[in-house]
């Protein structure tokens, strides 16, 4: 999978609470022959101000152990 199949994803907790848009992946490990393991999810609540670069974005972050399910569109996470 790819960020970009997943970026702007809504990211929700169990109960359904929206919490924001999946914005970034953060990731462990070198680049090159080993694989990259993903170790955060970066969402939040940013809008056409902060998508342009003319207010900060207010982001947010979990584990990648808190993530629940994910499908299209949809990320899931832990409480």
């Amino acid at each position: 999978m790819r960020l970009n199949e997943i970026a702007g994803s809504e990211v929700v907790d169990e109960s359904g609470r929206h919490l924001g848009r999946l914005v970034d992946l953060r990731c462990r490990g070198e680049h090159g022959p080993s694989p990259m393991v993903v170790d955060e999810l970066v969402f939040g609540e940013a809008g056409w101000l902060e998508r342009l670069g003319f207010r900060a974005v207010h982001e947010r972050t979990c584990p990648w152990s808190s993530v629940r399910s994910f499908k299209t569109g949809r990320i899931v996470v832990a409480a």
